[in-house]
């Protein structure tokens, strides 16, 4: 009986532990190989939300084009991405054709697009709220009022409402992170400049 209690004991405490777990994310160095294909902004615009690009590039490489169609549309339902179904063709087109079983007989990324996505995806660097919204695609994942994949604006908004936490509120934008807001893990957009993820930072908290 008492090694039964002790048994029991210990089960308790890991389970304790586990509870208190909270998983810090190393900053994302993986990029997306670039292309002239319309479909790479789209892919980093659209996948980059909820995976590493290593997710692409480990897929195996004689994967057909409907093997990449099948994985882009199980991402929209039922684990509830949120592009549109017109943007299916020329994501699959890219990946085929940049990961998969076409790769050989698709033109290679210019030299001069060889970037890294923290160069080739911030093309709005400065610009308004809703323009970096837009370009990082954040409303993949986010809504103004209600939650999506992650947080509602006005969720995050209610939480440090009377703080002044927009570097706070920015540092997680850049850095990215998990267990404030459920499961899914936020991807870092480390691409972004301090004062881009200020002015996301400033939008999110006035809603």
């Amino acid at each position: 009986m008492r090694i039964k209690m002790l048994f029991a004991a210990l089960a308790l405490s890991a389970a304790g532990g586990a509870c208190a777990l909270e998983i810090h994310l190393p900053p994302e160095t993986a990029t997306y190989t670039p292309s002239e294909l319309p479909g790479y902004q789209l892919v980093q615009r659209n996948c980059m939300t909820c995976h590493a690009a290593q997710y692409a590039s480990s897929q195996p490489p004689a994967s057909a084009r409907a093997y990449w169609e099948a994985t882009v549309k199980k991402m929209k339902k039922p684990f509830g991405a949120q592009f549109a179904d017109e943007d299916v063709p020329a994501m699959v087109d890219y990946l085929v054709k940049t990961y998969g079983a076409e790769r050989s007989a698709a033109a290679v990324a210019a030299p001069a697009l060889r970037k890294t996505a923290a160069a080739a995806v911030p093309a709005a660097a400065g610009k308004d709220a809703k323009t970096l919204l837009a370009a990082n695609g954040c409303m993949a994942c986010h809504a103004i009022d209600q939650k999506v994949v992650g947080p509602g604006f006005a969720e995050v908004a209610a939480r440090y409402k009377g703080k002044d936490n927009v570097s706070a509120v920015a540092a997680h934008i850049r850095q990215g992170g998990s267990g404030k807001w459920g499961p899914v893990p936020m991807p870092p957009f480390s691409q972004l400049s301090d004062a881009d993820a200020a002015t996301l930072a400033k939008y999110v908290l006035s809603r």
